[in-house]
């Protein structure tokens, strides 16, 4: 009984380890759907099932704003949903990253106001809270280590920092360069 609860433990935490490495994605994100398997290699982040709210949203786009919220962009398994269906459910992924997982907290960086101008793969979103005695700089620097725990190298659309509460804060958006 010990041995199987040690494994189930490892399984769990196997699977928060792939759910923390990619982080909540904004409603209506972009989101690659597939009626079966996918067809690119991804990692799973689950099942994700929800029953659809009425008026607004079509019953589709509030499951695939589900994955997002979990931080993913493939849903695969869509045609086991029946046709009008007011329940829905699909497997969440994260496509798989030409990253080899976290970097190292100092790691090299390249910071873009706006939109890199090189070609990258978005990671998602970032954001660092600082004291509000904290520099712009070392406040950027805080930012840009959330890039590397994430495994990016690019971060751009800065914003910030600003006062809130106790916090200085700054937003960004994390990516990978591509060849």
């Amino acid at each position: 009984m010990t041995q199987k609860l040690w494994l189930l433990g490892v399984f769990v935490a196997a699977c928060a380890g792939v759910a923390a490495r990619y982080p909540a994605r904004e409603p209506g994100c972009p989101v690659r759907t597939f009626a079966g398997e996918s067809t690119i290699p991804v990692d799973d982040l689950g099942v994700t099932s929800l029953d659809c709210v009425a008026g607004g949203k079509s019953c589709e786009r509030q499951l695939l704003d589900a994955v997002c919220a979990q931080g993913g962009d493939v849903a695969w398994g869509l045609g086991e949903n029946s046709l009008g269906a007011a329940h829905l459910s699909a497997h969440a992924a994260h496509s798989r990253r030409a990253t080899q997982g976290p970097r190292e907290r100092g790691c090299a960086v390249q910071v873009f106001d706006d939109a890199p101008s090189m070609k990258t793969e978005n990671i998602g979103p970032v954001r660092a809270l600082c004291d509000p005695d904290d520099s712009r700089e070392t406040c950027l620097r805080e930012l840009e280590d959330q890039v590397c725990f994430l495994g990016g190298d690019v971060l751009w659309q800065v914003e910030g920092p600003t006062q809130g509460g106790d916090k200085q804060r700054m937003n960004g958006r994390a990516a990978h360069t591509r060849p």
